[in-house]
């Protein structure tokens, strides 16, 4: 299993697929490191491979237009350059629309076995929810060996409030490893409906609103009064 390759270039299904996973990065992180289930697993496979036949449409693209940008001498053998080109191009689209065409069928799988989570949502406070938001990269639960006090610390090594965290539990959104004893450390995980309740929850946060521009020549803006 291999992680996506960061020179793919952009594919028409990235906005929809983060629409539906949330992070394209975050999924394809899990994804190597075997976190994701079988649907999502198996979108984020065809996502990789949808994204080097896009890279290779544009590769041979860029040739073609390389080759007749008018730096070269219109002779015979450039004629038949541009002729394998144009077959080598032909050949990356046809690859290209295969590989969406499989992206777009894992992507509606995933669609359609996410769980409901707006009912979850409403329940959970803005404290959960950041909670929640920490541990998208995953945490570690821990018991200390001396005063047996258990605590949740993100990937990053920040504290994670220990009964904020026992409410995402309850409620389904995270998971531990609990086949690794609390002394030595459990791995936490969001789980796909965690990760759909963080997905619709970025969706629908309040956006800050834009400070309006101010023109040239514009006396400056007076300071509020506190």
């Amino acid at each position: 299993m291999t992680a996506a390759p960061r020179t793919a270039a952009p594919t028409a299904l990235d906005g929809p697929i983060e629409q539906t996973v949330g992070d394209l990065a975050g999924l394809h992180h899990d994804h190597h490191a075997g976190l994701l289930s079988e649907d999502r697993a198996a979108l984020a496979s065809a996502h990789r491979d949808l994204g080097v036949a896009e890279t290779a449409v544009a590769y041979h693209r860029n040739v073609l237009m390389q080759l007749s940008s008018g730096a070269h001498v219109v002779d015979g053998a450039l004629l038949e350059r541009m002729r394998r080109t144009l077959r080598d191009l032909a050949q990356a689209v046809a690859d290209r629309d295969e590989k969406h065409a499989r992206a777009a069928v894992a992507l509606e799988r995933v669609r359609a076995s996410a769980p409901p989570t707006p009912a979850i949502s409403t329940e959970l406070t803005a404290h959960d929810l950041a909670a929640l938001l920490s541990l998208a990269a995953g945490g570690t639960v821990r018991e200390h060996l001396h005063t047996h006090r258990v605590s949740v610390r993100t990937t990053q090594g920040c504290l994670v409030d220990y009964i904020a965290f026992q409410r995402l539990e309850h409620h389904g959104l995270v998971a531990r490893d609990a086949s690794r004893d609390l002394i030595v450390g459990q791995p936490v995980t969001l789980t796909d409906a965690g990760r759909s309740t963080l997905v619709g929850f970025r969706h629908h946060a309040p956006q800050e609103p834009a400070v309006p521009a101010r023109t040239a020549g514009a006396w400056p803006i007076p300071a509020r009064s506190r």
